[in-house]
């Protein structure tokens, strides 16, 4: 999967874009939380934000492992974009949180990964974070690889419960959806953009079965 975009939303969900097989850029907006490993992987890019963006933390420091622990609690990456034709690189987007309370936004210089021109020294690890950070936003896609949410739904047994999801309405892919596509939108209940046009999954009927009191 040629992953684009990926973004953290404020409500702790994934908004990524990737090319299909077609080159056209598809947007997924997922509904479900996201999985800690996915947090994880972000995480392991605020280093580089804080190098990139030439924040004190990182002053006089030569490698990642000599920033203090405190920046993780101090920085957050949000999203990052790949691009590039012939020199692939990476824009950072994150914030800083600042004593005041507020938020400084950031966003990171578009950084190569593999160029001799390039005079960011940790180019290569940076690469590898978001190859890290690729996996499982491909996992969020494609193999339901969420955040589990445990509710409890209280309920008198002595009374018969009809159980079932709100119906929703039925609709189709376009023409030109290829296969993966509607995979991807069955199984995870995303929205799709295909090319800035909005593509909505198709939803199986839903059935209510009716328990009966014992």
């Amino acid at each position: 999967m040629n992953i684009t975009k990926a973004k953290i939303t404020k409500d702790n969900t994934l908004v990524a874009t990737f090319k299909n097989e077609n080159e056209d850029n598809v947007t997924v907006e997922g509904k479900n939380l996201i999985h800690k490993d996915l947090r994880a992987a972000f995480d392991e890019l605020i280093p580089h934000l804080a190098f990139l963006c030439e924040q004190k933390e990182a002053d006089g420091k030569d490698s990642i492992d000599e920033l203090p622990e405190e920046i993780f609690s101090t920085f957050e990456v949000t999203g990052y974009t790949i691009g590039g034709s012939d020199d692939i690189g990476i824009t950072l987007v994150g914030k800083r949180f600042l004593k005041s309370k507020k938020v400084l936004n950031l966003i990171a210089p578009f950084t190569m990964f593999n160029n001799e021109n390039e005079e960011y020294e940790h180019a290569f690890e940076l690469q590898q974070a978001i190859d890290a950070c690729n996996y499982e936003v491909e996992q969020y896609l494609t193999a339901k690889k969420w955040a589990v949410v445990q509710q409890e739904l209280p309920f008198d047994e002595s009374t018969p419960t009809d159980i079932g999801a709100d119906p929703v309405g039925d609709a189709t892919f376009e023409e030109e959806a290829n296969e993966f596509l509607k995979q991807v939108a069955e199984q995870t209940g995303t929205t799709l953009i295909v090319d800035g046009k909005k593509v909505k999954p198709r939803h199986s009927r839903t059935k209510k079965v009716k328990e009966t009191a014992a």
